[in-house]
């Protein structure tokens, strides 16, 4: 087994220097805190206006005064040439790529320094230190995975050293969560991290089986839901079936981790490493405690510009007068539906951002996608590319979903130039037009 922390090491990444820069943020007073903050944000900003070439021609030949008057950057903003995308001064040995999971139907590829990376898995663990969990405890995770090889098996590979086993959700049919039951019967489980709506499926079995977690995996001791959104009644539903507590994950891979509920329910704001502002549909700052659009800005990346940067969801902030770390309140993000398939089986509506990974890393850039569902077998492909539809292209489609779904399912593509929004203005990767029983 190795930890996070052990693996970050031996790679040269920065963490204890990260662990030390975490602790001496939350020793400020909230004045100190304020001070540093702003001090940060504006050096921040002036590094990637003097050092990258994209957020130079958003802001335009002058920084503004006013942290208000700088731009609202998105994510179709960093789709564009790569040369632009990375400021100045850093190599390629100095940085971490990533991806995220296009579960907004926009992916893209980002970058953070080694030292933002480390803070960002510093704040992480110094969460799960909080309500009782470490690195080292043997996880149970509701979570997809590649298929192709040699990904799979580098996931595998990953999963055993790090001391997990991963509940794969692309078929959470019964007779898959019988064995998820006949696992947990058999594990000394710490706890439980992943998708929200594929652990509300797993408790909805074990109440039709009258089960509670707790019953048949003493040794949990909580659950963490990410990725999707959890309502209060999703929240206390769990909390029932698996008699232990629920705590909510709230992230944007390419930002940071955002914010985590205490063991007191409130969901913190990771204010150690971020600028968390609301804003309304004119871009201006709403009040404490209302409604808006969300953004972010990671304090510690120099490598891209994540600046007042919208992650498509909407929420609010109440600010705490004690606390460095304040309160994200009415959190409204997404919850993917259930894909039914004429099999029997049952999927997660996340399996479909295996499909959009696998697009990209055979097609190439996918700018945008979305999935509706119109009967058992017959769904409607909407795709933003740079290339043409050709039969190549639908052929790599259609295998996709033959692999991450079932074979044998009709799917009509349509290539557009824009997908339409929710009412919202977010972007809905996955719908549904059966109802809940797959009817």
């Amino acid at each position: 087994m190795i930890t996070v922390e052990r693996l970050l090491r031996l790679k040269n990444y920065p963490l204890d220097e990260a662990l030390a820069e975490i602790k001496g943020i939350q020793a400020l007073s909230k004045d100190e805190y304020h001070h540093w903050q702003e001090r940060k944000k504006w050096e921040l900003v002036k590094f990637h206006f003097q050092n990258n070439p994209l957020y130079r021609k958003l802001i335009g030949n002058f920084l503004p005064n006013s942290w208000n008057e700088l731009p609202i950057v998105r994510k179709k903003d960093f789709q564009t040439n790569p040369e632009i995308l990375l400021s100045k001064g850093l190599k390629n040995s100095e940085l971490h790529f990533g991806s995220t999971s296009g579960s907004s139907g926009i992916p893209m590829v980002f970058a953070r320094d080694k030292f933002s990376h480390s803070i960002t898995w510093a704040l992480i663990l110094d969460r799960y230190k909080r309500v009782g969990i470490s690195s080292s405890d043997l996880q149970a995770r509701f979570y997809g995975i590649p298929l192709q090889k040699p990904a799979y098996y580098k996931e595998r590979i990953k999963d055993f050293l790090m001391n997990r086993y991963r509940f794969v959700i692309f078929d959470i049919s019964d007779y898959s969560l019988d064995r998820f039951i006949d696992k947990f019967r058999k594990t000394p489980f710490r706890y439980l991290y992943g998708y929200t709506n594929s652990q509300l499926t797993f408790a909805r079995h074990l109440q039709t089986k009258g089960l509670t977690l707790k019953e048949i995996c003493p040794s949990v001791s909580c659950s963490i839901v990410t990725s999707e959104q959890c309502t209060e009644e999703d929240q206390a539903f769990l909390e029932k079936v698996f008699q232990v507590p629920i705590y909510n994950e709230y992230g944007a891979s390419e930002v940071a981790f955002l914010a985590m509920s205490d063991q007191m329910g409130i969901k913190r704001l990771s204010n150690e490493t971020l600028f968390s502002e609301v804003i309304d549909e004119n871009d201006h700052p709403v009040k404490d405690g209302q409604t808006g659009r969300l953004i972010f800005t990671n304090l510690f990346n120099m490598a891209m510009p994540f600046i007042r940067y919208e992650v498509g969801d909407f929420g609010a902030i109440e600010k705490d007068p004690l606390m460095v770390q304040d309160k994200l309140i009415n959190l409204q993000g997404r919850l993917n539906d259930k894909v039914f398939l004429p099999s029997g089986k049952v999927a997660a509506g996340f399996s479909l951002y295996y499909v959009s990974k696998h697009l990209m890393g055979t097609l190439g850039y996918i700018h945008e996608y979305q999935v509706q569902q119109l009967s058992l077998s017959k769904f409607l492909f909407y795709i933003v590319m740079d290339r043409e539809l050709d039969d190549f292209s639908k052929k790599i489609i259609q295998e996709a979903f033959d692999t991450y779904l079932e074979k044998g399912l009709e799917v009509e593509i349509r290539k557009v130039d824009f997908i339409d929004r929710e009412k919202s203005g977010k972007l809905k990767h996955f719908i549904s037009h059966l109802r809940q029983d797959g009817k």
